[in-house]
């Protein structure tokens, strides 16, 4: 794993620790908030549940003083009054209680006997009664409270509050009992404002219910909600669903002291929790804006990440450039010194090979092995001028070429290099066909792609040669590129070889890639062949299989037609008239040639081997010399800097620069130096004889 990656997985995962941080924070605030809500609740609801369970105990406390006190007086004084007097006593007595409408004394049969007003007939039998039974059977000085019932005077719901009468010596002696109206009840609680959603809740101990507020309308005063009363002494705050509305309510249930009363408020939970919810919703918005931020600055972040890793590959890919780049600068360096040294030599082999052959004797031996000789020569000539012409960044001068001419000159050049048990076999239809291009490079594809078909044989096979025009109609997906519609030159070369394999057919045209072994090959054939087809703005394909031979096929764009060149077979050479021309080379055996050479054409050659001696030379006598020809590359003074300090004495002077490097950089040095002519070693006679001819004006 790079460190790339695990930078991008270390962000993810700091993206994820934050959105799990922020989502695990709003969870705890929602838990906190929630629990902060119950417990506000809790002390709400309890607090006031307990303050008007207080207040509650006390308007029930006054009514059962109000009996026991009635109960007093009726066995100490009451017994004995008229009835007129009894029943003004108990009214007065009911005056100070708001809550009593009615105060009725029962005697030990069940008979009512006396009352505060009159509602009507007195019952004449109660015994049957809850409240009379239960005060017959109970301890004295108990209070109780009957279920909720409709008096038959005004037709509203009551209570029955009672207290058992005793005798001095304790026997049952009659029921005192108060009617309590709800609508009393429910007066003192309609002054207390509670929130949507809550409510309060008077029930006797078994659950029935007494009070309602606010009211619900259709509820029954005597419904029954025993599991309320079962809450009674139990947590603060309780959760039931509601039986009337089935939703979820809050309850504090309080009892009023020692009467059998219960006081419950209820909220519903889902009004309760409202602010937690509102809370909930906002964290919930805030955690996703956090968590959205989060993502987007983490994107952001692994966004930056892949620009600089693309940003680092394209960095990579220049560098991978600069070093070809400098690789193939390095190369061209080095082809320079080679072409320099190589010239010379070969300049030397070529020069005196020239005039061995046209010494020796039409259709002798001599003249045959010197012909070999010379066709050597002319292809390690080439050679030379391959290695330069891939080596320099410049482009060829373009001119029309007939193709089928090169070819032709480049197989007669291959077959007698290649053993007898390999065959060319050729078929060349292309007539006077041009493509616009340089001959040399021309050359050069022919001869690698024979080259490199003759190497894939082994040894042994048949090499075939195929070149015709062709017009494309439409448009054609090759290996590398697609082929528009037009006219082309098509050139294919096959082998009958072993083929290449889809790993090796990719990597086909890379710069320095070679399946050869060390030292057979350099890898830049197909390469260079590449280049210049490329170059010339044609496409090249190639049709492979493992064991069935290769097939090169190139496509260039026709130009139009060009004249086959006149065939000149004695060649003649324009001549000098005796005039003086200095040779400067620091290779004796050139300069030797040179002057062999200039002297055949009608020139007197005067040598020297080094700049300084020339240029001493021409200082002691500049008039003696009518012309100047001079290498490029010796050691001390440059071709060029020996030009620019004899052209200084005198102006008028020709000088002709020779190089085996010829370059752009040369070129303009020449220029700016004032060269009439810049000649390409090795020196050819006729290209000599032709220059110095243009030097001094010879027709």
């Amino acid at each position: 794993m790079t460190s790339r990656e695990r930078l991008r997985q270390r962000i993810i995962a700091a993206g994820v620790v934050l959105v799990a941080a922020f989502a695990g924070s709003a969870i705890h605030e929602s838990w906190r908030l929630h629990e902060q809500v119950m417990r506000a609740t809790e002390r709400e609801l309890g607090n006031l549940a307990k303050a008007l369970a207080e207040q509650g105990s006390r308007n029930l406390q006054s009514v059962n003083l109000l009996l026991r006190d009635t109960g007093e007086w009726w066995e100490s004084t009451g017994r004995g009054l008229p009835p007129d007097a009894i029943a003004d006593a108990l009214s007065a007595r009911v005056v100070g209680v708001s809550q009593v409408s009615i105060l009725t004394v029962v005697d030990a049969q069940g008979r009512q006997r006396y009352r505060s007003r009159v509602t009507g007939e007195p019952l004449s039998d109660v015994s049957d009664r809850p409240y009379f039974q239960r005060q017959r059977e109970g301890p004295a000085g108990g209070l109780f409270i009957n279920d909720p019932i409709i008096t038959r005077t005004d037709g509203r719901s009551a209570l029955v509050v009672s207290r058992r009468l005793t005798t001095r010596d304790g026997r049952f002696d009659g029921v005192v009992t108060a009617i309590v109206t709800l609508q009393e009840l429910q007066a003192a609680y309609s002054a207390i404002e509670l929130d949507t959603g809550s409510a309060l809740l008077l029930t006797l101990d078994d659950g029935t219910l007494v009070v309602r507020q606010p009211e619900h309308p259709g509820m029954p005063s005597g419904q029954r909600f025993p599991e309320v009363t079962a809450l009674k002494g139990g947590p603060p705050i309780n959760r039931l669903v509601s039986p009337v509305d089935g939703r979820t309510k809050l309850l504090a249930v309080a009892g009023l002291g020692q009467q059998p009363l219960t006081l419950t408020l209820t909220r519903d939970e889902d009004r309760a929790l409202r602010p937690w919810y509102d809370e909930m919703r906002n964290a919930a918005v805030r955690t996703m804006l956090l968590a959205a931020l989060v993502v987007l600055t983490i994107a952001g972040l692994l966004r930056q990440l892949r620009r600089l890793e693309e940003g680092e590959a394209e960095k990579k890919a220049l560098e991978a450039r600069l070093q070809k780049a400098q690789r193939l600068e390095s190369l061209g360096t080095l082809a320079g010194g080679i072409a320099h040294d190589f010239n010379n030599i070969l300049g030397a082999i070529l020069g005196f090979g020239e005039m061995a052959q046209q010494h020796a004797a039409p259709g002798s031996d001599m003249r045959r092995y010197i012909d070999r000789v010379m066709q050597a020569g002319a292809r390690a000539r080439v050679l030379v001028r391959r290695i330069l012409d891939f080596s320099r960044s410049g482009v060829a001068e373009r001119v029309p070429v007939r193709i089928e001419a090169v070819v032709e000159e480049a197989l007669g050049m291959l077959r007698p290099t290649l053993p007898e048990t390999i065959r060319i076999e050729t078929q060349l239809d292309a007539g006077q066909a041009a493509v616009l291009g340089d001959s040399t490079q021309l050359h050069q594809v022919v001869m690698n792609l024979c080259t490199n078909a003759a190497q894939a044989l082994g040894g042994a096979g048949a090499i075939k040669v195929l070149l015709e025009r062709v017009t494309i109609a439409t448009s054609q997906p090759l290996l590398h590129g697609e082929l528009t519609p037009g006219a082309y030159v098509r050139l294919v070369v096959a082998d009958t070889g072993m083929g290449m394999s889809p790993e090796i057919l990719q990597r086909a045209f890379d710069p320095f890639f070679t399946t050869k072994k060390l030292g057979e090959g350099t890898g830049l054939g197909l390469s260079m062949v590449h280049g210049i087809v490329t170059d010339l703005n044609g496409l090249i394909d190639i049709a492979t299989e493992s064991g069935q031979g290769t097939c090169v096929t190139v496509w260039l764009p026709e130009c139009p037609e060009t004249e086959a060149p006149p065939v000149c077979l004695e060649p003649t050479w324009p001549r000098g008239n005796g005039q003086v021309v200095m040779v400067v080379d620091d290779e004796q055996p050139l300069v030797e040639l040179a002057e062999e050479l200039l002297a055949e054409l009608g020139y007197e050659p005067v040598g020297f081997d080094s700049s300084e001696k020339a240029l001493e030379a021409f200082r002691a006598d500049p008039l003696r010399f009518d012309s100047v020809l001079t290498d490029e590359m010796q050691p001390g003074l440059l071709g060029s800097e020996l030009a620019v300090a004899l052209i200084a004495i005198r102006p008028d002077l020709p000088v002709l620069l020779v190089s085996g490097n010829v370059g752009t950089g040369l070129e303009q040095r020449a220029r700016e130096a004032g060269v009439a002519e810049l000649l390409r070693k090795p020196l050819g006679l006729q290209e000599l004889a032709e220059s110095m001819a243009r030097t001094f004006r010879i027709p």
